[in-house]
């Protein structure tokens, strides 16, 4: 018997697919529809995608491409140069989603060189995205062992002009802490937290280590897109 064919996967079938559900199910749909084409016809599709006033599609798009970057370097371009500047912070989310799915297929040995570039993009969620991609970072295999290497990495962003990556370095530091809390107790009590934005950081990093650290915080509002 001939495998049945499959209908043609069309940007307009992928938004129908996708309205209404949350990412967790968006990731796994695009995730089945990126092995419907070529890797080529993938970010043929999620460019058409990004272009869509419907929020959902920028959304597909990011998650789309990310599927395809280890095998086409110009998807992981288009994330960088084209997705970083996507207004809407679900988006972003995708694009931490996408950007996490390459870093899964070339390793983190590979993954840090290119993370630590996007960290000095101008755009901020090329930022964001260094940060957010590998989280929850020291229940990843690799950091498992490497505990203060994500330590060091996520501590370069806690001065970062955007608000964005702030929120993010504090929940990734929240994350660790529960794996590490000596650790990042021992890095979040060297910050300089006279600086008005390096203790905006603090106060979201160190949330969830209140009572070992013997200090109170008020944890500032979540940025919203």
């Amino acid at each position: 018997m001939d495998k049945m064919e499959l209908p043609p996967v069309t940007p307009d079938g992928v938004l129908a697919e996708i309205q209404g559900k949350g990412l967790h199910s968006i990731r796994h749909i695009i995730f089945e529809l990126s092995r419907q084409v070529a890797p080529e016809q993938a970010l043929a599709l999620a460019r058409v995608l990004y272009l869509k006033p419907d929020v959902h599609g920028a959304m597909a798009a990011a998650l789309l491409a990310g599927h395809v970057s280890y095998v086409v370097p110009e998807a992981l371009r288009f994330l960088r140069e084209t997705v970083t500047l996507h207004p809407h912070l679900k988006v972003q989310d995708c694009l931490a989603r996408g950007l996490d799915h390459w870093l899964l297929n070339v390793g983190f040995e590979r993954g840090m060189v290119e993370l630590k570039d996007w960290g000095r993009d101008p755009r901020e969620f090329a930022r964001r995205a260094a940060v957010e991609a590998p989280r929850p970072w020291t229940r990843r295999d690799y950091f498992k062992a490497r505990p203060q290497e994500a330590i060091r990495f996520v501590a370069g962003f806690k001065a970062d002009p955007s608000p964005y990556v702030r929120f993010s370095v504090g929940s990734a530091f929240g994350e660790m802490g529960k794996d590490h809390p000596d650790l990042v107790r021992a890095e979040l009590e060297g910050w300089n937290t006279k600086d008005p934005i390096i203790s905006n950081t603090y106060t979201f990093a160190a949330r969830h280590l209140h009572s070992k650290m013997g200090r109170v915080f008020t944890a500032p509002a979540t940025p919203t897109a």
